[in-house]
């Protein structure tokens, strides 16, 4: 984990050891100094947009129709709700709820990917519902795997034209990148096109964008790129198909998953991997169209079930990683997923990447998740990162240092939110707030997360001088 050089120090002394020579006790160590966080509120990030902080609905998990699930996401501050299967987003035709067979599923099935038994638990209206009922925003994945324009224009249509719901946002398919065209071993995704090509994939793209917006001419078409690691043929394909279509579509739809292997490295990911990553994104987009949004539509600390998805290090994580991304480019960030399920292994424990349980029997048989509905950590998380990055938000500068991480908003209300995270495990962090174009008042509301409470405790009074241990403090300040 990451610690402050003071707070390592302090761990490795004896307080009221005897000197050496024998002599009279050594007076106690000084506390830590506190760390200076500063907040510019005169300079202005970015300003967030509706339905900037997200949630994936994978379609194969019912939980999205449990009687909770509609306060539990308006209590989480969700803001987008997302239609997406994974591979089974490329299979779905939404007029049936049927899947088509995978037509890859000889090579799938040999990797455990058997998207066939994921079949789909909620229908589109019924998701709608949930998206209404929560005044969320929608993102829909097209079926482009075995799909066809026509059947997507007819989706635009019966959405925004026969029902009326409004959906702006729709991306050509999920993760298509991942077809096999980029080398066998990168074939995850069905995908039924004898030309599996990027060159294939974005020629197609402009014929979906077009009958698409032929439906509802106000609608927003994504096109899939991968994550570009440069010397890898994943930035090959986002080169091309940004080249051939991307003057056509209105955003860009990138997966991000750290694969950090320890815990210090994945929470040092927001300060550094993460602005260094989206800045090579940004640029790459912007060189071919300026104009092109980018979603990280899916994002997590890992793209498979383990302790460390459940876990408080994934509770700091989230808020983080999000405020990372959207203060370098990002205009939507979507965690995967509101449900998943309870998986993993005896050997590297078991875990889910679900803010909430599905209450299933790991694929093993041999652990069982927590009932369903239950709040996992990262939960929490997104509790604060929601009460955050509220639609019409501005995020402003905010630094800190050590162990600390800062990040702040001017709220719509007139409300200035300063999110403070200890990264540190075991000690407890001293801070010191400044706070520059923003008169504050005398008494703020204080929101706490910890890996000891696992939860939220809600406080009024002064600005807090001394973070918990592997915490997150939300501090809203009114004039």
């Amino acid at each position: 984990m990451l610690k402050s050089t003071y707070a390592a120090a302090l761990s490795s002394m004896l307080v009221g050891t005897t000197g050496l020579f024998g002599g009279s006790p050594s007076p106690a160590p000084a506390p830590a100094p506190a760390v200076p966080v500063t907040v510019n509120a005169d300079h202005v990030i970015t300003r967030l947009n509706d339905g900037a902080v997200g949630v994936n609905t994978a379609i194969w998990n019912p939980g999205l129709l449990d009687r909770p699930a509609d306060r539990l996401i308006r209590d989480a501050g969700i803001q987008t709700l997302a239609f997406d299967g994974g591979g089974v987003s490329d299979l779905y035709h939404w007029r049936t709820g049927q899947l088509s067979p995978d037509p890859q599923a000889a090579v799938h099935d040999a990797q455990g990917l058997d998207y066939e038994d994921l079949k789909p638990q909620f229908s589109f209206d019924q998701f709608a519902a949930t998206a209404r009922a929560t005044d969320s925003k929608m993102l829909v994945h097209v079926n482009y795997g075995t799909g066809t324009p026509q059947e997507a224009a007819d989706w635009v249509r019966y959405a925004n034209k026969v029902r009326h719901y409004g959906v702006q946002e729709w991306a050509i398919g999920e993760e298509t990148y991942f077809n096999g065209a980029l080398g066998a071993g990168l074939n995850t995704e069905p995908d039924g096109h004898a030309d599996k090509s990027a060159q294939a994939y974005a020629t197609n793209s402009l014929a979906f964008i077009k009958a698409m917006k032929a439906a509802d001419p106000g609608i927003r078409v994504g096109l899939e790129l991968a994550a570009p690691i440069p010397g890898t043929p994943m930035l090959d394909w986002d080169k091309t198909v940004l080249q051939v279509a991307g003057s056509a579509a209105d955003f860009v739809d990138v997966h991000y998953y750290t694969g950090a292997q320890t815990d210090a490295a994945l929470l040092a990911s927001p300060q550094n991997a993460i602005p260094k990553g989206m800045s090579n994104l940004s640029s790459l987009v912007a060189s071919y169209n300026p104009k092109l949004k980018v979603d990280i539509g899916e994002t997590n600390s890992f793209y498979q079930q383990a302790p460390q998805q459940i876990s408080p290090t994934n509770a700091l994580y989230l808020p983080e990683s999000v405020l990372a991304m959207l203060e370098n480019g990002a205009s939507e960030v979507d965690w995967w997923a509101l449900y998943n399920k309870w998986g993993g292994n005896a050997e590297g424990g078991y875990g889910d990447l679900g803010l909430l349980a599905s209450g299933n029997v790991s694929g093993d048989g041999k652990s069982q998740g927590p009932k369903a509905d239950t709040k996992f950590d990262p939960y929490y998380g997104m509790q604060l990162l929601g009460a955050l990055a509220r639609p019409g938000a501005k995020l402003v500068t905010a630094t800190a240092g050590g162990a600390v991480v800062a990040h702040a908003a001017l709220l719509p209300g007139s409300e200035l939110g300063v999110l403070l995270a200890n990264n540190d495990p075991d000690h407890a962090a001293s801070v010191d707030l400044h706070v520059a174009g923003f008169h504050a008042g005398s008494e703020a509301t204080i929101l706490t997360y910890s890996a000891a409470t696992h939860g939220i405790t809600v406080t009024h009074g002064t600005v807090p001088k001394t973070l918990p241990a592997y915490s997150l403090t939300l501090v809203l300040l009114r004039h």
